[in-house]
């Protein structure tokens, strides 16, 4: 689809170009038709100098030559004239004995006609008929068009390479005010790529008015979206810390010495109470991973990351762990900071816990993010690999430490319409886990 811009582009070139060419038009035939007007009215004046100039003789006739004007006294000078008298024809010297051909006025007392000349240019032709000594008379009068042609060419020449430049002027003026006037959109919506890469927390409220209610709206929206997402990530973390009280009492429960007799029941208690002790535990870790990270914002590599690794080796300092990370400076992705940060915290978590002695993890950045984690720990059995990739499988319900919190990275790996890959590694020969995320 094309930009807004674009289409009030198109739309007002093609207009000022209909405008002016609609103002050519009408300057070219005005033009023409007030000097044929024109034309037309001093040949009707020389058609009554002609009439006054014709002597009373009943028998033929007669033209008082001082009356008529030299220019129909020259050859083919461009103007001429022809006088009917019952029967009789008087042409003037101009026409070198040729003809004008021109029709009757029928019925008419003056017409007006185009034909053509005795060296074949255009004439401009008035039949004019009238009545002298009780006697009809036609006087027909042309003048040679051609010359105004040539003039009205000309001007037509000139008056084009004045509009075209400011045709071109015009254009330009308008696409000016145009982006100018559209500035403020494309204000709001580098405001929104802001705003989508944690940049700032709400859009300018300094628009025109037509764009204040969308911009309000937007960062109510925006707001309440925050909000939502702040109070299920505190509820979750609150949820995990009122359990851990009535498990500690069902711990309690399954060691007392009045179960010694019912050994089953007491086993069962104390192994789902350690298993519910470890998801809480695990839910409390991504809390405090992602704790630190200003909501709505984008996952910064050079800022995050570090703080991650951090708390992941205060975690795990009785394994003496080595962490390999390779991470391109100045490397920033527009993910948001709180999911990056459950999603690396997840994997590292699960990694630290498996490995042995070794985690390595590289990030490089093309026209994806790409994630590669890596341990030394005892890996996936390949039949379990399908288990822990298909949404809902969890493997935390049968072994320790794999299931849960990988379910939850393949959550936000699909929330983001990216690709999770899971094998051994080839370097470390524990657990691989690669992640393609779009960017």
């Amino acid at each position: 689809m094309r930009s807004l811009q674009t289409k009030l582009s198109v739309g007002l070139l093609l207009s000022l170009i209909a405008a002016f060419a609609l103002l050519w038009i009408f300057v070219s035939v005005g033009i023409r038709y007030l000097t044929e007007d024109y034309i037309y009215n001093r040949l009707a004046h020389d058609a009554e100098t002609l009439l006054a100039a014709i002597t009373p003789d009943a028998s033929q006739l007669n033209l008082d030559n001082v009356k008529v004007g030299a220019v129909y006294q020259q050859p083919f000078s461009g103007h001429y004239f022809v006088l009917e008298h019952e029967g009789e024809t008087l042409r003037s010297r101009s026409l070198w004995d040729l003809n004008i051909t021109y029709e009757k006025a029928a019925g008419q007392l003056v017409d007006r006609q185009r034909t053509t000349g005795p060296q074949s240019q255009p004439l401009l032709v008035l039949v004019s008929q009238f009545v002298k000594n009780e006697q009809p008379v036609t006087i027909v009068v042309a003048e040679d068009f051609a010359p105004v042609e040539a003039a009205i060419a000309a001007f037509r020449q000139r008056f084009s390479m004045i509009i075209l430049p400011l045709l071109i002027l015009l254009v330009l003026w308008q696409i000016w005010l145009m982006r100018r006037g559209l500035q403020p959109i494309k204000q709001v919506q580098q405001d929104l790529v802001d705003l989508e890469a944690g940049k700032i927390r709400s859009l300018q409220t300094d628009v025109p008015q037509e764009l204040i209610a969308l911009v309000n709206e937007i960062n109510h929206l925006h707001g309440a979206l925050e909000s939502r997402l702040k109070r299920h990530r505190d509820s979750l973390s609150d949820l995990a810390h009122a359990l851990k009280t009535p498990l500690t009492v069902i711990q309690q429960v399954s060691q007392d010495k009045q179960l010694s007799h019912l050994p089953d029941i007491a086993q069962v208690l104390q192994r789902q109470a350690e298993t519910t002790t470890q998801l809480i535990q695990r839910i409390l870790n991504r809390a405090r991973l992602a704790g630190s990270a200003p909501s709505a914002s984008a996952f910064d590599f050079s800022v995050d990351f570090p703080g991650l690794l951090q708390t992941l080796q205060m975690m795990y300092r009785d394994k003496s762990l080595v962490v390999n990370s390779t991470v391109p400076e100045g490397i920033g992705t527009r993910i948001d900071a709180q999911d990056m940060l459950e999603l690396l915290g997840n994997l590292l978590d699960n990694a630290c816990k498996w490995a042995r002695h070794e985690v390595s993890i590289l990030v490089s950045l093309s026209d994806s993010l790409n994630l590669t984690i890596e341990d030394d720990g005892p890996g996936i059995p390949e039949d379990a690999i399908d288990t822990i990739t298909r949404r809902g499988g969890r493997l935390d319900e049968r072994v320790e430490g794999h299931g849960m919190g990988l379910a939850i990275v393949g959550d936000i790996v699909e929330c983001y319409q990216g690709e999770l890959r899971f094998s051994r590694s080839m370097t470390l020969g524990g657990l691989a886990v690669q992640i393609k995320l779009p960017v």
